[in-house]
């Protein structure tokens, strides 16, 4: 006996029944068609006289829709909780690898020189008294070896908390354009008052995004602009360079959408070919 009414869905270019299995419409009985967001995304089979019981037929047509709707909802959340995953794996690694740089830099660097005053302030004692001009040249070397232990450190503290946000943000923006490698211009328009963890995104994102313009876009010149917005503040990196750029495969772009998505920002990259590279951070804060 067939059913009086009967739901098929559109997939690709046929329809499949509820069981998935590939299915026609019988050209003898009525068709109601059911759309969602424009698109024909499934079809009622059913006798002629339910075109009388209208509540039914757009009962069940409401009921597809949920349908629809609620695969969509849940192909949309897990695909966000993938992205969720793969970015706090990516923040664990970053992490871990920064770790081990400073370790490395603290032991080859630093900790070396520190060694090497040591052994020399030793040196310098026994030789005091007995050879004052040998000590005198110790205590030479070591004071440059600590002026070396004391730079390197500078370095790396630079590296965790830039010392340049002590003196505003804008200060510190025009401290990475005077040691950029490229001709760089800085507009500055920031709230007086901008979150620690913002001021930090935004100063790390213009700090990679003009380390990639010296190592990779062979620019003439480049830009940062610092900006209000409606909810918070932008920074915009752009230059003239070769473009190209691609924020998938690049590690460092990667880490700064990580840390700015964190922040409920949202990192963006265009960079057509024989364009330049246009880098922009959007981060909500307090204004």
């Amino acid at each position: 006996m067939t059913s009086p009414l009967r739901l098929v869905f559109w997939v690709g270019d046929h329809y499949v029944d509820l069981d998935g299995h590939t299915t026609q419409l019988d050209p003898n009985r009525a068709t109601t068609l059911l759309e969602y967001g424009g698109a024909r995304f499934a079809a009622m089979e059913h006798d002629p006289f339910l075109y009388e019981d209208r509540e039914l037929l757009e009962a069940v047509g409401a009921a597809a829709r949920l349908a629809v709707e609620n695969s969509r909802l849940q192909a949309q959340l897990k695909e966000q909780l993938a992205e969720v995953r793969a970015s706090r794996a990516r923040i664990v690694a970053a992490g871990d690898a920064e770790r081990r740089r400073l370790e490395r830099d603290l032991h080859d660097g630093a900790q070396q020189r520190l060694v090497a005053v040591a052994l020399q302030l030793r040196m310098l004692q026994s030789d005091i008294r007995r050879d004052p001009e040998h000590a005198e040249q110790l205590a030479a070397a070591a004071s440059d070896e600590l002026a070396n232990s004391l730079e390197e450190l500078r370095d790396l503290a630079r590296g965790i908390h830039p010392a340049g946000l002590d003196h505003g943000l804008a200060s510190a923006l025009e401290s990475l354009a005077d040691r950029s490698t490229v001709r760089t211009a800085v507009s500055c328009d920031a709230p007086e008052r901008v979150p620690r963890a913002i001021e930090l995104a935004v100063y790390f994102v213009a700090c990679e995004a003009l380390a990639n313009v010296g190592k990779y876009a062979r620019a003439t010149t480049a830009s940062v602009r610092l900006a209000r917005t409606a909810t918070g503040v932008s920074i915009e990196i752009a230059d003239d360079g070769v473009g190209g750029a691609d924020a998938a495969r690049g590690s460092g772009l990667h880490g700064l959408a990580d840390r700015v998505e964190a922040l409920h920002g949202r990192l963006l990259v265009t960079s057509p070919p024989g364009a330049g590279t246009v880098v922009t951070a959007e981060l909500p804060c307090a204004s």
